[in-house]
């Protein structure tokens, strides 16, 4: 591994990656997503958007009208690919400049970024949306 991805993983992008996969279980372990509704790509999409309302309000918790709260939805919803990578990259492009990297360091993100997701037990269907 290089050192441009380890820094990587253990820095902004990993850390970012893990957290969103922590809000996930949560959100499995307090009922708020149904599996079952997983067989689809729509009922996925629904239960992925479940886990981003989740994560942005404990995100944001102590100022929930932050600007960036709607800014990191509008990039998931507009900008960014599907699944909870792709959340991942929303709030990195918005709170740390995903966008202003390399487009090859882009691509290590994200793969970075589905690494961490996968290592902490997301499922593919869920990482991609």
């Amino acid at each position: 591994m290089g050192l441009m991805k380890f820094a990587a993983r253990k820095g902004a992008v990993g850390g970012t990656a893990r957290w969103v996969a922590d809000r996930f279980f949560e959100a499995l372990a307090h009922q708020v997503i149904d599996i079952s509704n997983c067989e689809t790509p729509n009922g996925i999409k629904e239960e992925i958007n479940k886990v981003i309302v989740l994560s942005l309000e404990s995100r944001f918790y102590s100022e929930p009208n932050h600007p960036d709260k709607d800014a990191i939805m509008h990039y998931y919803e507009n900008y960014s690919i599907p699944g909870l990578s792709g959340f991942t990259v929303a709030i990195l492009a918005v709170e740390a400049g995903f966008s202003k990297n390399t487009a090859e360091n882009q691509i290590m993100f994200l793969e970075v970024i589905r690494e961490e997701l996968a290592k902490k037990g997301v499922g593919d269907r869920i990482i991609g949306g």
